[in-house]
């Protein structure tokens, strides 16, 4: 079951590519055997939202492994990097940091997340998506790309050195855009959001960097004019 819009609409996403199938909600948790094993935080079970496969990818590009957070004030890379990295217990969201990311950070978590992984694809090898519903904070770009890099992270997702693992953040801005750039196909989307967003564009709707564009335009064209005319 999907149990919010932006898994339904980051799970239509990955189905509306060719040769993809998903599953949702796939239960996870470290091994009541393992020597660094405590109740009271690692009883309950966490969850990977979503698991895709595509059948005709190869690598790390064959599976696609989904963390959905849908913020509603949207997801600052440099305020969760550095809460993750250095200061994991901070109660953010009534809660300790790291339990939002915990396989990123946390290997005993890291371990069963990766594990899980492999019982549902057959592969150590995948792409990890965190789907946010928009990037915010200072220089969000820069500090998005260095937190797709963090080494502790990618290490904790690898099974071992062969591994190849990526982590990429994608926002609801990313999927919809995506739609929007697609050519001006006539065959009907294959699932709702990709209906959904085709008669949108179907309809005559701007998009707001579209209107951007042709303002820029115009102020192009109008100081030409007045550069031609001395004004």
């Amino acid at each position: 079951m999907k149990e919010d819009i932006l898994e339904q609409i980051f799970d239509d996403w990955l189905l509306s590519q060719r040769n993809t199938f998903t599953k949702h909600n796939v239960k996870f948790r470290p091994d009541e055997s393992s020597v660094d094993y405590n109740s009271k935080t690692d009883s309950s079970y966490s969850d990977i939202d979503i698991i895709g496969i595509h059948l005709d990818k190869s690598s790390k590009e064959k599976v696609s492994v989904v963390s959905c957070k849908s913020w509603q004030n949207g997801f600052d890379p440099k305020y969760w990097h550095d809460k993750l990295t250095n200061h994991p217990n901070d109660i953010v969201n009534g809660k300790a940091a790291w339990k939002s990311l915990r396989e990123l950070i946390e290997p005993k978590w890291s371990k069963p997340f990766r594990d899980k992984v492999f019982s549902e694809t057959q592969s150590y090898d995948f792409t990890y998506y965190l789907a946010v519903t928009k990037l915010i904070g200072k220089e969000a770009e820069k500090f998005k790309t260095e937190f797709e890099k963090e080494k502790r992270f990618i290490d904790n997702l690898k099974h071992n050195n062969r591994s190849k693992v990526e982590i990429k953040i994608i926002t609801f801005k990313d999927i919809f855009l995506e739609y929007f750039d697609r050519g001006d196909s006539k065959t009907l989307e294959a699932t709702t959001v990709g209906r959904l967003l085709q008669v949108l564009k179907a309809s005559g709707l701007k998009l707001e960097r579209e209107l951007e564009e042709k303002t820029e335009v115009l102020k192009q064209k109008k100081h030409r004019w007045r550069k031609k005319h001395s004004i």
